[in-house]
């Protein structure tokens, strides 16, 4: 994904919490009001661990920065930008990842522990697609911030003509505005 692309996906996630029109009613006679609809915005700062498992062992990390829009206490959806310090043909590789991800959240609106259920699909411009799957659980720390840990995420990187799997571990902090 170039950054062009990734760009054009924030400014389209974000446009969902535009204003729109609306008909009011008013002491009898319709008018029109602007009101203005935003879905709530989470911002999360995540650290995570990629080890290789197949068809041989290696050690990614990335460190990155997703913005979410969130439809509900059970449903959003994020980009999510990050350096990836990767396994390379002569020592390590530096990129960067992209990736547009889904999320549902088990159990119920403000209960001190849930669990999220991910899906994201992305792509590393020096290597190719990346596509996972995660859960794990999150902690809510107060009304506004959660730390969510992703215990189980197998991770898909094509890399040239190859598809590699990883187990990945994650940490995050996550504050809803």
């Amino acid at each position: 994904m170039t950054p062009a692309r990734a760009a054009w996906t924030c400014c389209l996630l974000l446009s969902v919490a535009a204003p729109r029109l609306v008909s009011a009613q008013s002491a009898g006679t319709a008018t029109a009001a602007v009101e203005t609809v935003r879905l709530p915005v989470r911002l999360a700062v995540q650290t995570e661990a990629a080890f290789g498992v197949h068809p041989g062992d290696f050690y990614n990390q990335l460190v990155g920065v997703r913005v979410d829009l969130q439809f509900s206490s059970h449903v959003s959806i994020g980009a999510y930008g990050a350096y990836a310090n990767l396994k390379g043909k002569d020592g390590r590789a530096h990129d960067f990842l992209a990736y547009a991800q889904v999320e549902y959240m088990a159990l119920a609106p403000g209960s001190f522990m849930r669990i999220p259920l991910r899906f994201a699909s992305g792509y590393l411009p020096m290597n190719g697609p990346v596509v996972r799957a995660a859960t794990g659980v999150a902690f809510a720390l107060s009304p506004k911030v959660d730390l969510i840990t992703e215990l189980l995420a197998p991770t898909i990187w094509v890399t040239g003509d190859q598809a590699v799997l990883s187990m990945n571990l994650a940490l995050e902090l996550a504050v809803r505005f």
